[in-house]
């Protein structure tokens, strides 16, 4: 707690009154009701009110049935899907490109710029040979900076960084601001120029290069790093 208290100064202040402040009182609301049905022997534990549905839950609080073999066949649901990630993407493979050429001038060409930063951070080619020792993505912070590499992969790895390392995960959120005072630079999966992580580079000063899709895939802990957020390049030294 007292970590807690020292470091939420450093979180922006539009997540918690947007996301986080909601989802709390949701969150309460949610373990009472649980609470008053598990008191009743209606449901195992409190925590078993989240395989409920809200108008369920309020059903059964209202008439007094059980809920068990609901709640027990849910979370088998839930551990088969945990168990069983489906493709990345669903759907048909991209169709033709877009035709721009009837498009008034300005139309067209904001069009083309839009079309093509989308390429950059999406379609970038990620058949890489992981013996090549330079990844590539968007200069998102400009600035150089030689350091070890950090894979960090979740909120759960955040106790493996230290001082001075280079942040490498696949992107970040508002919770990852904690980190940035840290770091001395940052390589990221995914994002563009107006990504979280190349915000928040950018307001720390930290170089910073996203959108190398293959970042936390090929670089491994411990090894001596070069981050080009101008030339959006990540060198491997050793």
């Amino acid at each position: 707690m007292e970590r807690a208290l020292a470091a939420y100064p450093v979180r922006e202040d539009n997540p918690f009154f947007t996301t986080f402040a909601p989802r709390g009182l949701l969150h309460r609301t949610a373990l009472e009701l649980g609470a008053r049905l598990a008191s009743r022997g209606q449901i195992a534990a409190a925590d078993d009110i989240f395989f409920q549905r809200p108008d369920e839950a309020r059903e059964r609080l209202a008439d007094g049935t059980g809920a068990h073999d609901v709640v027990v066949r849910r979370k088998g649901e839930r551990a088969w899907a945990l168990a069983h990630p489906g493709p990345a993407a669903y759907g048909r493979k991209p169709g033709p490109a877009l035709l721009l050429h009837g498009l008034p001038d300005q139309v067209r060409r904001a069009n083309e710029a839009f079309l093509w930063y989308f390429d950059r951070i999406l379609a970038l080619d990620v058949r890489r040979d992981s013996r090549d020792s330079t990844l590539t993505g968007i200069g998102a912070s400009p600035g150089r900076y030689t350091g070890t590499a950090r894979i960090i992969r979740s909120e759960a790895d955040f106790d493996r960084l230290r001082a001075g390392d280079v942040l490498v995960c696949p992107a970040t959120s508002s919770v990852w601001s904690v980190l940035f005072p840290s770091v001395g630079a940052l390589v990221t999966d995914f994002g563009g120029m107006l990504s979280h992580p190349a915000i928040i580079a950018r307001e720390f000063g930290v170089p910073a290069v996203v959108a190398t899709r293959v970042g936390t895939a090929q670089l491994q802990n411990g090894q001596v790093i070069t981050v080009d957020g101008t030339t959006g390049t990540v060198e491997v030294l050793g």
